[in-house]
């Protein structure tokens, strides 16, 4: 036998795929074209069954909608921002076979006979093939709709695919898996699907979908409500590319506040105004760096009413203290309302409730409390106005909006269907639920006020929420290695999913003990992986009720704030990358792929990635490890810890002792690190240290601005690039582009060249070799 299936098996295979073709036709009867009309935009195929549209948006979009009649629908889209493109040239050529479309860079070829569409590079790489699309008559919540399915051929190619938004089953590359785009706590639905090939597909719709891969050879898109099939077609074949086009269809992510890049001290929770004033001070008299201290739930009298209970005597009293000790405050407000305000009735006779509990679980839920109506304008302008009131003219300084999925305690189905909303049927809008909330405060407090950046910390999310300042966490995760180490590839395809802020809560939400060693272990783990997201956030529920760094003895309260250290010494070069995701549509947090995307190994490790372009991240999630084995991509690398230069292409094992998460720096990088501080924007960023890596040519931009308002968005900033020529060995500060109050007229440089134990470590080297006085006019520092 296995001598037949050596002889036979290629063979066999191509009868396999052959087969598999007609059995295929067998159940979806061709669908022809039938006549075609050259538009300014594409081209419209008038089909045996319904009507196809080609839309070419730019040289690299394609977008593609199929009707079963001869219009498409013209509901609200509240996903699409831009629905106006710039003329683009193309050109159209018909055969007896086919159309293509040739723009400056993707041939779009549709097959008369079948309608399928076949996307190529113009060097003839065959790219995605949808082969089929279908949509059936159904009723879903009392409205005559479809049921959409479009077929992907992906029979013979090796890609890998992402993306997806966030799920929890530690799969990093979903070939041959199956993701269902609905929202729970701990996954997040984002219909955008990533492949190594050099495209993306973003599927326009709003309602449960699927994307399954279960069989490798052929993926399936499905829908349960659609009045069209609907997508976006992305060619990069750069990820950073992909996601700019998605970023341009659905809105850009703003800046946040210099602040929110620091360190955030939460629990599950502070219970009295005294404690957090409390913890507060305490960090400050140990010298410990942070930034934002959280309110998490229960604050409150009745939930929505956003009325504080008697153990918070003097809210504004209490911000105010916080802010003069250089704190922000982060409070939890939920999309739900309970019975006994003067809010619950008002809103319950205004009709904006979706749906109510019936049998509730005091005292996290009560009888009749109920979801808020996101799609209602009205009901989202009356959200905001409650906390406009009530927390952000107190001083409030960012949202936790919880449980914008939303919750379902005890159901496993979405409160949205089956249910009737503003913006019609909740079975077709049940994902967005996130994006309205989001939109509502985002949208509001923009309104109220230009001096303070908007900062959403969500637990769910849905296509487009980068544009309303959102950073979702991924949920209410268990504190074990097992659970953390599913972060990793949960976070890594989100940053796919094309929205780039993202965190965990470190420690794991349920539940651990600072007191445990072995638990210790796993929070310093976490809290080094944390130092390297977007944002770093400690948070969760803890046996002695106790989750700030100096919980967890002496040890470990010295790793835990020597890599708090390293956060706040890395902020001009986080508030740099925070600008590149604002004005170039950057994606901080990069697996592999992104950087290495012809690289098949890095395509296939999702529990590494970089920070920016100049960390090698590598978490350690093994109790006891004391060293990790990882792969080192094509390159020159440094040692973070030794400033010792290692060859790339390879796997190592790397030293892992409990003080130390494996770093490794990319030969050209150029990485500026501050003073120690003990908040933001506790000192001017000066000196900076740059440490120069060389081995290969690099470039990098510090940015600056006034650190937490809008006025950069009208042009108030600065930057500085910096070039390293590694032939010649010259390090060239260019002349300062831009300016905004309060900007440093001049500073100091000291620059290093990293070599074995020079540059190395958390620590300000002693030796620089070069101290450069700049004023903003460019200069040349050598070795």
């Amino acid at each position: 036998m296995p001598r037949f299936q050596t002889i036979f098996g290629p063979a066999l295979l191509c009868v396999l795929a052959l087969f598999a073709g007609i059995a295929h036709a067998q159940w979806a009867p061709m669908n022809s074209v039938t006549n075609l009309q050259q538009q300014p935009d594409g081209v419209l195929f008038i089909m045996q069954t319904g009507t196809l549209k080609l839309q070419v948006c730019t040289d690299s979009i394609i977008r593609v909608r199929y009707s079963a009649t001869a219009t498409f629908s013209d509901r609200p889209d509240y996903v699409i921002t831009k629905t106006s493109w710039p003329e683009t040239k193309w050109t159209m050529q018909s055969t007896g076979d086919g159309v293509t479309l040739t723009t400056s860079r993707l041939a779009v070829t549709v097959t008369r006979k079948d309608g399928g569409i076949t996307y190529r590079d113009l060097d003839g790489k065959q790219l995605f093939q949808e082969a089929t699309r279908k949509l059936t008559p159904v009723k879903v919540n009392g409205e005559d709709t479809y049921r959409a399915e479009s077929f992907i051929n992906i029979y013979g190619s090796r890609e890998a695919l992402y993306g997806l938004g966030q799920h929890q089953a530690g799969v990093w590359n979903y070939r041959g898996e199956s993701v269902d785009i609905s929202q729970d706590n701990t996954n997040i639905a984002v219909p955008l699907l990533l492949s190594s090939q050099g495209y993306g597909v973003y599927w326009n719709n709003d309602s449960r979908s699927r994307f399954n891969n279960r069989f490798a050879n052929y993926m399936y898109i499905t829908s349960e409500v659609a009045d069209n099939i609907d997508y976006y077609f992305f060619y990069g074949p750069e990820f950073d590319r992909i996601i700019a086009a998605y970023r341009e269809l659905t809105g850009q992510a703003p800046m946040f506040g210099k602040w929110t890049y620091g360190f955030w001290q939460c629990k599950n929770r502070y219970k009295s105004q005294e404690e957090i004033l409390g913890v507060a001070r305490k960090y400050r008299e140990l010298h410990i760096p942070a930034d934002n201290i959280v309110q998490d739930w229960f604050w409150w009298n009745h939930k929505g009413e956003h009325v504080f209970n008697k153990n918070y005597p003097d809210p504004k009293g209490m911000i105010d203290q916080l802010h003069a000790q250089n704190f922000h405050l982060m409070i939890s407000v939920w999309p739900f309302f309970e019975p006994g305000s003067s809010v619950y009735e008002d809103m319950d006779k205004r009709g904006w409730f979706v749906d109510k509990f019936k049998f509730a679980k005091p005292p996290y839920h009560t009888d009749g409390m109920a979801v808020y109506d996101a799609t209602n304008p009205e009901a989202r302008k009356y959200y905001w106005q409650l906390m406009d009131k009530a927390l952000f003219n107190i001083g409030v300084d960012a949202w936790w909006l919880d449980t914008t999925e939303p919750e379902t305690e005890g159901q496993e189905e979405n409160i949205l269907l089956h249910h009737k909303i503003a913006a019609g049927s909740g079975d077709r809008y049940v994902n967005i639920f996130p994006l309205m909330t989001t939109g509502a405060v985002y949208d509001g407090q923009r309104s109220s006020s230009d001096k303070k950046r908007v900062f959403i910390l969500s637990r769910s999310a849905f296509a487009g929420d980068q544009r309303y300042g959102v950073t979702a966490w991924s949920g209410d995760i268990n504190s074990d290695f097992f659970s953390f180490r599913r972060q990793i590839p949960a976070g890594l395809n989100f940053a796919l999913s094309g929205i780039p802020y993202w965190t965990t809560d470190i420690g794991g939400f349920v539940s651990g003990d600072p007191d445990d060693p072995a638990y210790r272990e796993l929070f310093i783990r976490w809290f080094q992986y944390g130092t390297f997201n977007p944002i770093l956030r400690v948070h969760g529920t803890r046996k002695t009720d106790q989750n700030e760094l100096w919980s967890y003895g002496p040890d470990a309260q010295k790793i835990l704030v020597s890599f708090d250290r390293l956060r706040y010494r890395m902020l001009p070069y986080t508030y740099s990358l925070a600008w590149k995701t604002t004005s170039e549509s950057y994606t901080p947090m990069r697996p592999l792929v992104m950087d290495f995307r012809s690289d098949v190994r890095a395509q296939n490790i999702g529990d590494q990635f970089m920070y920016g372009p100049v960390f090698l991240v590598n978490p350690v999630t093994e109790p006891d490890a004391t060293t990790r084995r990882l792969y080192l991509p094509q390159s020159k690398w440094y040692d973070f810890w030794t400033g010792s230069p290692i060859a790339g292409g390879r796997t190592v094992d790397a030293n892992a002792p409990l003080d130390r998460l494996p770093l490794y720096i990319r030969a050209g990088s150029i990485l500026p690190l501050g003073p120690d501080e003990e908040w933001s924007t506790e000192k001017p960023a000066d000196p900076i240290e740059l440490r120069i890596y060389p081995g290969a040519n690099g470039d990098f931009t510090l940015y600056e601005d006034e650190n937490d308002n809008y006025n950069y968005e009208k042009g108030a900033y600065a930057t500085i690039s910096f070039h390293w020529d590694d032939a010649k060995q010259a390090l060239t500060i260019g002349d300062r582009q831009g300016q905004f109050p309060g900007m440093l007229e001049s500073r100091t440089f000291r620059v290093v060249f990293v070599g074995e134990n020079h540059g190395a470590g958390i620590d300000p080297d002693e030796h620089a070799d070069k101290t450069v006085q700049y004023s903003g006019k460019q200069t040349v520092a050598v070795p």
